[in-house]
């Protein structure tokens, strides 16, 4: 019987033990940390010559985390091609961009975003006056400071572009449809999209 009760006592102060132990490690983890307390904790756990896991605001420049860039209603606005600069710094109320799943449209303080731009119109408003470009595709920015960054590969006024001409490229193109290997097709499949959304943009403004 003694050894009985023995084991029992032993048991308990086990068990005693462990939840103690497991108490504490709960608190440990439950203990609100930021980057630099991960980063300690990385190291006493697993200490390595290896470089620490990076965070994604490592990769963020520090002035597109930084003060606000926008003035009330206004934001600055940068729009680019690889050969030509149509915007630079320049403060607009509001842009609207053919956005790849649908129109997008920006006024100053909009939430962070990335995204993909089909063929279609990009407008610039301040005020009543809009400029509008027509573009071939490409990305946009909205930075957590408020600048807006338009990449595009081409951008021209509708008042530069032949009607005729889209027109007749757009038929050739659909006359190819479905020729060729796969990469003709993707060249037709491009080609109408982009000769379609410009030639429906050359009807609207006429």
């Amino acid at each position: 019987m003694l050894r009985q009760a023995a084991r029992r006592l032993l048991s308990g102060a086990q068990q005693t033990r462990a939840l103690s132990t497991s108490a504490s490690l709960l608190d440990e983890f439950a203990t609100p940390s930021g980057p630099k307390e991960f980063a300690d904790r990385w190291t006493k756990t697993a200490p390595s010559n290896m470089d620490l896991p990076q965070f994604p605001s490592n990769f963020l420049k520090a002035d597109s985390i930084g003060e606000s860039k926008t003035q009330g209603d206004l934001f600055p606005v940068n729009f680019y091609t690889p050969h030509s600069l149509l915007a630079n710094n320049v403060q607009k109320d509001g842009v609207t961009l053919p956005g790849i799943d649908g129109d997008l449209g920006l006024k100053a303080n909009h939430v962070p975003l990335i995204s993909q731009l089909r063929p279609g119109m990009v407008e610039l408003q301040n005020g009543a006056e809009t400029e509008k470009y027509f573009i071939s595709g490409g990305f946009a920015f909205v930075h957590p400071n408020g600048v807006t960054d338009i990449c595009v590969l081409e951008a021209a006024s509708l008042d530069q572009i032949d009607a005729a001409g889209v027109k007749s490229a757009l038929a050739t193109a659909m006359s190819q449809q479905g020729q060729g290997d796969e990469y003709d097709q993707a060249v037709s499949r491009t080609a109408i999209e982009l000769y379609a959304a410009l030639d429906s943009a050359l009807d609207a403004k006429a």
